[in-house]
Formats: C-alpha cells, sequence, structure tokens
C-alpha cells in the first residue's frame, strides 16, 4: 500500500513535471507567434483580466515597469496589443488586447484544448470538482510564493 509521504513525494515530481511541460509548450506557441513566452502570457492575462494600466502589469507579471514597457512595444509592433489613453485621465495609458487577433493565438492550442477535453471525460463531476479545487488551490500558493520571492522573504 502507498503511504501517504510516498504519494506526496510523487506528486510533488509530477506537478514539477507538469509546470515544465507547460513552460515548453507555451514557448513552442511563443516561437511560433515569433513571441517571448513572458510576452504570450501577458497576453493571456489581459485575456482573463481584461485591459490594464503598464503598472498593473508590472506588477501582475512581477516584471520590472522598463521590462513591462519594452514588451509592451513589441506586443504593439507585432499588432497583439493597443495603446489607449484613459477616457477619465488621459494621462493613464491602458493596454488592451487586440482581439482580432485571439484566435490566430488560440488556434495554436486548440490540440492541447482538444485532448484535455477528452482527458476530463474520463471523471466524475465529483472527481473534476476535486481537480479544480487543487487547480485553485495551486494558483493561490503559486501567486503567494511568487509574492514572498519577490520581496525577498
Amino acid at each position: 500500500m502507498t503511504t501517504k509521504a510516498e504519494l506526496g513525494a510523487r506528486l510533488t515530481v509530477a506537478a514539477q513535471r507538469n509546470a515544465t511541460d507547460a513552460v515548453m509548450m507555451h514557448q513552442a506557441v511563443a516561437d511560433k507567434l515569433g513571441l517571448h513566452v513572458t510576452d504570450l502570457r501577458c497576453l493571456n492575462l489581459l485575456r482573463l483580466n481584461g485591459s490594464a494600466t503598464p503598472g498593473e502589469l508590472a506588477a501582475r507579471t512581477g516584471l520590472t515597469t522598463g521590462a513591462v514597457t519594452r514588451m509592451i512595444d513589441r506586443l504593439l509592433a507585432a499588432g497583439f496589443v493597443r495603446r489607449e489613453h484613459d477616457h477619465a485621465d488621459r494621462r493613464r495609458v491602458i493596454v488592451t488586447l487586440a482581439e482580432d487577433r485571439v484566435a490566430e493565438i488560440g488556434a495554436h492550442y486548440e490540440p492541447l484544448a482538444r485532448e484535455f477535453g477528452k482527458l476530463l471525460g474520463d471523471y466524475t463531476v465529483e472527481q473534476l470538482e476535486l481537480i479544480l479545487d487543487v487547480f485553485d488551490r495551486l494558483h493561490e500558493t503559486s501567486q503567494r510564493v511568487a509574492a514572498l520571492l519577490r520581496t525577498g522573504a
């Protein structure tokens, strides 16, 4: 019988492997689009959270404001984002995802989405709820640990 400690160790290795797989897959998509992988992940943040100021993007990504400015410049040049002025404060710049380019990005993720859908079909509703809970908790944990690393704690 497998012990909880043994399962914990195996889950740790599986999570590390999955994280590496995800980085490599996103890098492959970024390469297809002619982007840096960080640029691609920034586009996903804009897709998930909506438009943002450069400062908000710096906070969400952990990048310096200078790095975010260069990233926005690359994404503008490639046509993936637009810079807009805030109607309430013309000095404030808002970065918005170019919606007409979202499908182009999504096409590269279609095989993964298809396979992920097949995989999820193997689980019951209760198991899917557990998996969703694990993903949500892993997200919260990653956010918390990244914040700790950035503050040097």
